[in-house]
């Protein structure tokens, strides 16, 4: 990691109703693994502990990993942020890589690519084909006092948190170099999604998982 003197959690978000799936999401089986597992192992080969951010225990159980509810539901993601950010400290981390449930194609090195970027910004966020991904990022605990103001705005946009921090991006060029940014950022949402998501996996090299 770039400063060898921090210490971050990885915090799968798991908060989803997942309707069109019928089942919680994370747990949905990808190429015979649950689908937050996918996630999971990306955080722990880049050398995190993680963590599942969901108020149903048994996903967390599943998947061999604490879980911990929202501070405060009904608050989507950025209220995933901010329980994550708030474990992050009783841990004694400096911050949390938050990973959402759903991105199977994210692996150990895109992570630890977003680990390894210079300086100290208090988040650092890749920027695939559609811009920002929040949910693929690094935010350092200072970002908890910009998150708690959002929450008491009403204003839960994550976009909107990362508009008022001083975030790092990670560029499209980087990305490139240890995977393909096209698909990396995509997520699992249909049956469709998981028949796809089973193609691309099976092109992967073990490696690069």
């Amino acid at each position: 990691m770039n400063n060898t003197k921090e210490k971050f959690f990885g915090a799968v978000l798991a908060g989803g109703q997942s309707r069109r799936l019928g089942r919680p999401k994370a747990l949905v089986p990808v190429d015979g693994v649950p689908l937050g597992l996918w996630s999971v192992r990306a955080l722990e080969g880049a050398g995190l502990s993680a963590g599942i951010v969901s108020a149903d225990e048994a996903i967390g159980k599943v998947l061999g990993v604490p879980s911990r509810a929202d501070l405060r539901p009904g608050l989507g993601p950025l209220g995933g942020l901010w329980t994550a950010l708030e474990w992050a400290r009783e841990r004694g981390d400096d911050g949390v890589f938050l990973l959402a449930c759903d991105m199977p194609f994210i692996t150990k090195e895109v992570v630890r690519l977003v680990l390894d970027q210079p300086g100290v910004a208090s988040a650092v966020v890749p920027f695939g084909p559609d811009g920002m991904e929040p949910l693929c990022a690094l935010y350092r605990l200072p970002c908890v006092e910009a998150v708690e103001k959002r929450v008491s705005s009403g204003d839960l946009s994550l976009h909107g948190v990362l508009g008022v921090l001083d975030a790092s991006l990670v560029d499209r060029i980087l990305l490139s170099g240890v995977v393909d940014p096209k698909i990396c950022f995509s997520n699992v949402n249909t049956v469709a999604d998981v028949v796809r998501a089973e193609e691309i996996l099976s092109t992967f090299t073990e490696k690069e998982l």
